[in-house]
């Protein structure tokens, strides 16, 4: 670990074994002192309007759910892909529940159950300790991770670093397991602190506590960022998931796990909060933009089909389920829309002819079909 320059956000301890732990202050009831320059007070200023505007897109969206689902799914793939998940955006569109659940998109459908689980626990139960280790023990169903405990705190000392190194060459030792209890009492108590900091600094501080406390054996990367979505819907910054932050997290990974080091080494709170309102701006402004594309696309598209087929109107039909559905087969489209197979397959030749749709990989059976410029947009930064 690196040396330790101040005891701003914790300490060194020495711990049984010969290595040192690094144990964080307590949050609880006096926070941080921050120096609000005048560039954080800028950030934080950018942030929340870029915040508001995509909060908005929602009442402007005629099917705000689809957005919803896809950017859910966005977010699910890249905070899973930051911790070395090897899936993409066309396999969690493909997923087929009778398929192997060690392989690694169920953890991204993991982590999508996650998600919904926990927004929707927020309804009944506060942000709290309790929910956490809910929302832990569906992460970790049945795919890698699923025998450390999930839903428990860790039981053996964990730390971080390059893949097989030892607690003495790793990057980063973490509190031991005797102090879970406490660190995360402390950690419950000053999210629910009545302190008038602004809602995103605190999701960024809460972040970097519970990252550098990493309770549990394993998933403490994808519980943290779902924390952000978690605390900003609570506190009613986002009505919606909408909020894909994982893909600045995912695009600056190094500087990402730099940030959090030097919160914990050099006591840089400020940096680390600058560099995560910027995360929070830059991303809400993608998503906007993203949507307002989408929006484009499908309306044109819509009226190029109204247009040409209107004598047709299964045809519609079967462009609104392939909106939701981007890479589909005729079968798949014949259940979801309670038609038949040779009307759909009429269809599914007006969208090829008019170069709405196009054909999906290597001579599956039965073909398969793709919505190629919605997942062109779909697929950035993926």
């Amino acid at each position: 670990m690196p040396q330790l320059e101040t005891n701003r956000a914790g300490s060194l301890e020495p711990e049984e074994g010969g290595h040192n732990a690094f144990i964080p202050h307590n949050l609880f009831p006096d926070g941080i002192s921050l120096d609000m320059d005048q560039e954080l007070i800028n950030l934080l200023t950018e942030a929340s309007g870029a915040l508001g505007e995509l909060k908005g897109i929602t009442e402007v969206l005629p099917d705000p759910d689809l957005f919803i689902a896809f950017y859910v799914q966005k977010e699910a793939l890249l905070s899973s892909q930051i911790e070395g998940t090897q899936c993409s955006l066309d396999d969690i569109l493909q997923v087929n529940e009778a398929t192997d659940k060690l392989k690694p998109v169920h953890e991204v459908v993991n982590y999508i159950d996650a998600m919904n689980y926990g927004l929707a626990r927020l309804r009944e139960l506060p942000p709290s300790v309790r929910l956490l280790n809910e929302i832990h023990t569906k992460l970790l169903e049945g795919v890698r991770g699923r025998d450390k405990t999930p839903g428990q705190f860790k039981r053996s000392q964990n730390w971080v670093g390059p893949e097989g190194c030892t607690i003495g060459e790793a990057d980063y030792v973490p509190p031991p397991p005797f102090m879970m209890q406490n660190l995360m009492s402390d950690f419950e108590k000053y999210y629910h602190l009545d302190d008038n900091i602004p809602a995103l600094i605190k999701a960024a501080i809460l972040h970097a506590q519970l990252e550098t406390i990493h309770p549990y054996a394993d998933g403490n990367g994808r519980i943290g960022r779902l924390l952000i979505t978690f605390m900003l819907c609570h506190r009613n910054i986002l009505n919606k998931p909408l909020l894909y932050l994982s893909l600045f997290f995912k695009e600056h990974r190094s500087s990402y796990y730099e940030k959090l080091m030097d919160v914990r080494f050099k006591g840089q709170w400020e940096e680390w909060i600058k560099f995560f309102l910027r995360g929070v701006r830059n991303t809400s402004t993608e998503a906007v933009t993203t949507a307002r594309e989408i929006l484009d696309l499908h309306e044109t598209d819509r009226k190029t089909i109204i247009k040409r087929f209107s004598k047709y109107k299964m045809t519609i039909h079967c462009f609104d389920y392939i909106c939701k559905n981007p890479i589909t087969n005729i079968p798949q489209i014949v259940e979801g829309i309670k038609s038949t197979y040779p009307t759909i397959k009429k269809s599914i030749g007006f969208l090829m002819d008019a170069k709405i749709i196009n054909l999906y990989g290597q001579h599956p059976s039965p073909k398969k079909y793709e919505y190629s410029k919605y997942l062109e947009i779909l697929r950035r930064g993926t």
